[in-house]
């Protein structure tokens, strides 16, 4: 019988060691948090699982792959014991939106369907709970890259740009292991794929592809056509912007081809409100409304956020801790949209530099400076938008705990103001 070292105690990582231990393996963990020293446990072990925040560069996966160790993921592992379906969804944008909606329509319609992956419950916690399930999956490229028999039945690759440049070595690494996710499928399987980019397009699979943004799944004069049925209009979504209509047609072709009826989509559609930290909408304070976009962490998300914004009247925050992003590339929509732009992080003098001209530009230390900043300069008909574009480690301990900040001080300070 195989002895596993799990390496990275996150939640993914325990939820492994869990896993493991219910079905009788030996088990070393550690982490590199602890101190301990992970040369110690490689002669004692035959396969690693490592935390999808390990990336190849690190001295672990080097050292076990030259011992010829067996190197997989918490996903590749806990799919060894799953018994039922998965459906995948991986991009670099989009992807937690278009997991729950998936979810939402497929559990109203089927039993027995879990939502997890990178988003929320590891897949190791739902094998545990209910390993004959339909599993919707959330899949990063982290996971992507140490998967080896993973083989979900449909799913969809929603949009591919440059991000994760500190934990790839290269952006075609990046690339391949998304296409890894896939490549298992079989003819019977189904991939949803985002028709205008070339990378989506040219996923290897066998799978049957579904060109979202062509004949069998499009939008067109404001409703959302699925292999030539309407199933929902753009006017009846509570979530803004056209990347979320396109998260919702993605979910409806997956829904749709699994057979769920057009009600039970329109219904998931038409109630759905979105994520936190997704465009969040705040509400409305003295005539400007306020969105936190804290999972922006890169610039294609920040261009997403800014489309569904009007011209020349947002008050953007952006900012953080810089993963190799080319932030160049939207000086001119920045121009368009941005009355005054307030940085913050690591990366503020980066991006100042690439914004130079495009307009009013402030610099900052901290997000309470920043926030205050907005507040008072805003007036009515504005728009302040947190979208960062970048990684929240240089100042947060994750994306959540940088929106929930700013969501406190933006209650705080229009606390003061008000009074």
């Amino acid at each position: 019988m195989s002895k596993f070292l799990v390496w990275g105690l996150g939640v993914s990582g325990r939820s492994a060691v869990k896993l493991l231990r219910s079905k009788g393996y030996e088990v070393y963990e550690g982490d590199d948090k602890e101190g301990k020293d992970f040369r110690e446990f490689l002669p004692l072990v035959d396969r690693v699982v490592l935390s999808p925040g390990i990336p190849p560069k690190h001295p672990l996966w080097k050292e076990a792959l030259r011992l010829g160790l067996d190197v997989i993921g918490e996903l590749e592992l806990a799919w060894e014991f799953f018994r039922g379906k998965a459906i995948a969804i991986t991009g670099t944008d989009g992807k937690s939106t278009t997991t729950r909606l998936t979810y939402l329509m497929l559990s109203k319609f089927f039993k027995d369907v879990e939502e997890g992956g990178n988003i929320g419950i590891p897949f190791s916690e739902i094998v545990l709970k209910n390993p004959e399930c339909l599993a919707v999956l959330e899949v990063s490229s982290f996971q992507g890259k140490t998967l080896k028999s993973f083989r979900p039945i449909g799913g969809a690759f929603l949009n591919f740009s440059t991000d994760h440049l500190d934990w790839h070595p290269n952006l075609e690494d990046y690339l391949q292991s998304k296409y890894n996710i896939f490549s298992r499928q079989k003819e019977e399987d189904f991939l949803a794929v985002n028709a205008f980019q070339e990378e989506t397009k040219n996923t290897p699979t066998k799978a049957r592809k579904i060109l979202i943004g062509e004949k069998e799944a499009h939008i067109k004069d404001g409703k959302g056509y699925v292999f030539g049925k309407e199933v929902f209009s753009l006017e009846r979504l509570k979530i803004v912007g056209m990347h979320n209509a396109m998260n919702v047609l993605t979910a409806s072709v997956i829904a749709y081809t699994l057979g769920v009826p057009e009600e039970v989509i329109q219904e998931v559609a038409y109630n759905f409100r979105g994520l936190p930290y997704r465009l969040e909408y705040l509400g409305e304070f003295n005539g400007v409304r306020i969105y936190n976009d804290s999972k922006s962490t890169t610039p294609n998300a920040l261009r997403s956020a800014l489309e569904s914004m009007p011209d020349h009247k947002v008050i953007l925050i952006a900012g953080g801790k810089d993963k190799g992003m080319n932030f160049e590339d939207l000086h001119t929509l920045v121009s368009k949209k941005v009355k005054a732009c307030l940085l913050i992080g690591e990366a503020k003098e980066k991006i100042a530099k690439a914004w130079n001209k495009a307009t009013d530009i402030y610099l900052f230390n901290s997000l309470e400076e920043a926030v205050e900043k907005a507040l008072c300069i805003a007036k009515g008909g504005d728009v302040i938008l947190f979208s960062p574009a970048c990684a929240s480690f240089d100042m947060f301990r994750d994306y959540k705990e940088r929106g929930d900040r700013f969501r406190a001080l933006v209650e705080e300070f229009y606390e003061v103001y008000k009074n």
